[in-house]
């Protein structure tokens, strides 16, 4: 079964970006290198407006959204993870002689944290 809704098949590729937290998409920018989030970038960037019309047009009365479409907007979230990066760090993927981002643990559960 496919993890994005049909219209965006052409990015399951990169669905292993489909990250519910934000521990794991830090996670997964630090662990790889520059060259792997520049292409998911890259293969991203050109549907931005596509997927946020997508997100806006299918959310449900409650709010919610289906899986594929929350997969979707789990992508763009990765996609604004590593966009500093990209902008900022490049070759890096990290703050050179900065803090390692992976001691910064955001707390998921925190009653204030928007319901997504």
């Amino acid at each position: 079964m496919s993890k994005l809704p049909s219209e965006f098949s052409h990015l399951e590729i990169w669905s292993d970006w489909c990250l519910r937290t934000e521990t794991e998409r830090n996670l997964r920018r630090v662990s790889l290198g520059f060259e792997p989030i520049s292409a998911f970038a890259d293969a991203m960037l050109p549907h931005v407006e596509k997927i946020c019309e997508w997100i806006d047009a299918h959310r449900v009365e409650d709010g919610s959204y289906d899986p594929q479409t929350l997969n979707l907007f789990y992508m763009l979230l990765s996609l604004a993870e590593v966009a500093p990066a990209i902008e900022s760090y490049d070759p890096e993927v990290e703050v050179v002689d900065g803090y390692d981002t992976r001691l910064f643990v955001p707390d998921e559960k925190h009653k204030l944290r928007p319901a997504i």
